[in-house]
């Protein structure tokens, strides 16, 4: 539809700011989008901090409220009125829409009536779609795990993995001092959500069995009602687990996640729910700093057992401690693995996913 060489990929984004991998990947991904052949155009759901990244970016933006939903069928059909209408002026070749939440939007309506192709991001494992995910034209899901364990299998699949700009790592800077870390600690770090499923509990349980009284644990991450989030810690149950352990320091939850992987000397992530992909895997790789995870989900499919860092099976406790106790006792060892991570993330993990989407774009576009 549009009039000019580059075609207009229009993302529906579930969120205005860094606030989650699917977004984080979203932006990431539209600083690396050739703009040479794409223009996007990203629709946000309100006002939010992405804003003037985009803006310098000089990437097209509309406040647009989230997709929409039935509410009522002579709303509805305005709806997806306003979002063909919307389409046709912009020029739009094609609808991304980076989450798989939704049900009926009126945005892949008016796409369908409007012959502009669909394609889903799945950023989890997503085992019940509504039943609009089937008018995708491609899952674009961020595993080989992901797509193989997510439905519809009728809809075609690509694995797009997640991408980092290992730029914002290069200009990070260490927090050692204003946490209160001395230049000689080890500091091992769990960056993410405060939630059992990713194993925040196994983290603490191994820090009481580290030894040497170098060795600092920071957690960085927000504490959220479990009765709201199943699984989440209130900060009071999670200083309960910390048990007075003081070299355990809970630091909140931070907007500078490349800081906290500056200030770290090893990451730790045992996740155990299948996790689809693991943002901070390739966010550890970046920064330089080896990682020990567990063998879940996709993970596999980022960190190389003993050359970027170390993979244990879910719930191996003796495992965690083993391989991070190995970490700790030995800097030429943690070294050589956070080069081992960068050299892997620079090759695999930085354009070369956006590469990947955009030889999909370009294949669906050309069967119009």
């Amino acid at each position: 539809m549009s009039r000019n060489s580059k075609k207009v990929i229009c993302y529906l984004s579930a969120a205005a700011g860094d606030w989650g991998g699917a977004s984080r990947v979203l932006f990431t991904n539209l600083r690396l989008i050739d703009r040479s052949r794409y223009e996007p155009l990203v629709l946000l759901p309100g006002d939010g901090p992405i804003i003037p990244l985009l803006n310098e970016l000089g990437i097209r933006h509309a406040i647009w409220g989230k997709h929409h939903e039935p509410a009522g069928w002579l709303r509805y059909i305005g709806d997806v009125i306003r979002a063909a209408r919307f389409f046709r002026r912009n020029g739009v070749d094609l609808l991304h829409i980076n989450h798989a939440n939704y049900w009926r939007p009126a945005e892949i309506v008016a796409a369908r009536l409007l012959g502009i192709p669909v394609v889903t991001h799945y950023h989890v494992v997503v085992k019940q779609p509504g039943p609009y995910v089937r008018w995708s034209s491609l899952i674009a899901a961020v595993s080989a795990y992901t797509a193989r364990h997510s439905e519809p299998q009728s809809v075609p699949h690509v694995v797009v993995h997640n991408s980092v700009a290992v730029e914002r790592f290069d200009r990070a800077r260490d927090l050692r001092a204003e946490l209160g870390f001395a230049p000689e600690d080890v500091v091992v770090s769990f960056i993410g959500q405060i939630r059992k499923i990713k194993g925040m509990d196994l983290f603490i349980r191994m820090a009481h069995r580290i030894e040497g009284a170098h060795v600092k644990f920071m957690i960085a991450g927000e504490c959220r009602d479990p009765a709201r989030f199943e699984g989440a810690y209130t900060q009071a149950q999670l200083e309960a687990e910390i048990a007075g352990d003081s070299r355990i320091r809970y630091v909140g939850y931070r907007t500078d996640a490349e800081n906290l992987f500056r200030t770290s000397d090893i990451v730790v992530m045992p996740s155990r729910w299948g996790e689809p992909f693991g943002l901070i895997n390739i966010e550890a790789g970046a920064a330089r700093k080896p990682i020990v995870s567990a063998r879940d989900g996709g993970i596999p499919e980022v960190i190389r057992d003993g050359e970027n860092g170390f993979l244990v099976e879910p719930e191996d406790l003796d495992g965690l401690v083993d391989r991070t106790q190995r970490l700790v006792d030995d800097h030429s060892l943690r070294v050589r693995m956070g080069e081992r991570g960068r050299e892997i993330v620079e090759a695999e993990f930085t354009d070369r996913p956006m590469r990947r989407l955009e030889q999909a774009y370009a294949e669906l576009l050309a069967g119009l």
